[in-house]
């Protein structure tokens, strides 16, 4: 009951900061309709019915080397864990040993004779030395859940890169869709061209037709085929990225064209406050909060002396035809108390650093905190005024479309001027290729939406 005292003054001695508390909004400030019922999946992909993208992300989640990174630095924690536990535990050491020296003695120790003699000395022994610090003031348990903390830490993190990984591919591959989209729109506008090119040309040879009007008629094919030529290099930068995603070398590795999916699945009701228990990245800034705690407990706690109990036993004769006797034993014990009086200030500088480490790690959780609030409002913006510019993309097409119609008849009939049915075409495509983006852009919102919300390991 004596040390009680100073055991409570050791707990005492745990790190319990006050800190700033972290400002959670009740509702989401952006203005999309959010469904209630919306089953959501972790396999998000899945919802949108692509073969190809389902194939791409089984392949990305089975070679991807950022996984791969991640599942690696798992391991180092929870050896690091197993290496702080192992700290608590007794230690136990096996020497054997065989000596041999030659000194000078006086065999006469009790007379005043000076006569020395110089003789050899054998020694054999095998030693088991045993040491265990005593944990009275509970700083190797501190650094246990510092390390145990930083292991849930990696494993947040590696939920955080699939997280990522999932929702890259799925992003990239979109944009590889509406790429992919634009080729095939272009090169048909391109096709369209080269017919009214070669139409124009007739008639000018006809005397029907100005030359202005075929001039226009081949800077306007030429311009296309310049669009389309920058948009097969985005395409295959694109393609080279996905590659780089999935764990493949670029220049094996490509995507055959295709179009995007033509729906986009709803959005789940997903309130602030669940984010801070969904967010992989917050989890991760929380661990390593809690570690960074643990971390000044430990500092506090090398104030106070260390309990190390040690002990020997084994066997040790000159003699090794009687190594094995009885006689030949011998042990020891001691229990120490050592306490640092002067360190030059090493101790008060690993509080210090271990303090100012933490407050990093608090700022930092309290960042991912708003940093995940700022992706759920972004995403749900984009996704509602993305939507309502398809709306207003649709009424542009129509008319476009309506337009570049009624511009070719009128032409025909010698009423408009051919410079006029270059601009109707011209704008058609502008807006097709916006259409396009568009949808893109739609289905990407809803894919970093998915992400912000923090996606859930099984079904809701």
């Amino acid at each position: 009951m004596r040390f009680l005292p100073v055991i409570l003054l050791a707990g005492c001695l745990s790190y319990h900061p006050k800190t700033a508390e972290t400002q959670i909004p009740e509702a989401w400030k952006a203005d999309y309709p959010l469904q209630e019922t919306f089953v959501e999946k972790n396999r998000f992909w899945e919802l949108f019915e692509d073969d190809v993208l389902n194939a791409l992300e089984e392949e990305a989640l089975a070679g991807s080397f950022d996984l791969q990174i991640a599942a690696h630095r798992i391991q180092q924690a929870r050896s690091l864990v197993s290496k702080s536990q192992a700290e608590r535990l007794p230690k136990v050491d096996l020497k054997a040993s065989a000596t041999q020296d030659e000194t000078l003695i006086n065999p006469h120790s009790y007379g005043s004779s000076t006569h020395l003699e110089r003789v050899q000395q054998e020694q054999y022994g095998i030693v088991a030395d045993f040491s265990y610090e005593i944990d009275l003031w509970g700083k190797f348990r501190a650094k246990e859940k510092s390390a145990a903390d930083r292991l849930k830490a990696s494993q947040w993190d590696y939920e955080f890169i699939y997280q990522t990984l999932v929702t890259d591919i799925a992003i990239h591959y979109f944009m590889l869709r509406s790429l992919g989209e634009q080729i095939a729109f272009l090169e048909q506008a391109l096709s369209v061209w080269s017919d009214k090119v070669h139409l124009i040309q007739h008639r000018v040879h006809a005397g029907l037709e100005h030359e202005i009007n075929l001039s226009k008629a081949k800077l306007e094919s030429a311009l296309v085929e310049g669009k389309l030529k920058e948009v097969r290099k985005n395409y295959a930068l694109e393609e080279n990225r996905l590659a780089a995603l999935m764990g493949k070398p670029a220049s094996s590795w490509k995507v055959a064209l295709g179009k995007l999916p033509k729906t986009c699945p709803n959005v789940s009701h997903v309130l602030p406050s669940q984010i801070l228990l969904r967010r992989a990245d917050v989890q991760s800034a929380l661990a390593y909060v809690s570690a960074g705690r643990s971390d000044v407990t430990v500092a506090l706690r090398n104030y106070f002396p260390s309990l190390p109990l040690v002990g020997t036993a084994g066997l040790s004769t000159p003699l090794i035809s009687r190594f094995f006797e009885w006689q030949a034993r011998y042990w020891g014990y001691a229990f120490n108390a050592i306490q640092s009086l002067f360190d030059g200030g090493g101790r008060r500088a690993d509080v210090k650093f271990a303090k100012a480490r933490f407050a990093e790690t608090f700022s930092l959780y309290q960042k991912t905190v708003n940093q995940a609030f700022k992706d759920v409002e972004d995403a749900l913006s984009t996704l509602h005024y993305t939507n309502l510019q398809l709306e207003t993309q649709i009424r542009a097409s129509e008319a476009a479309t309506d337009t570049y119609a009624l511009s070719e008849e009128q032409f025909k009939g010698g009423l408009i001027s051919y410079l006029l049915v270059a601009d109707a075409k011209n704008n058609s495509i502008s807006v097709e290729r916006e259409m396009i983006v568009l949808k893109a852009q739609r289905l990407i919102a809803w894919v970093r939406l998915m992400k912000a919300l923090g996606l859930q390991k099984e079904a809701a």
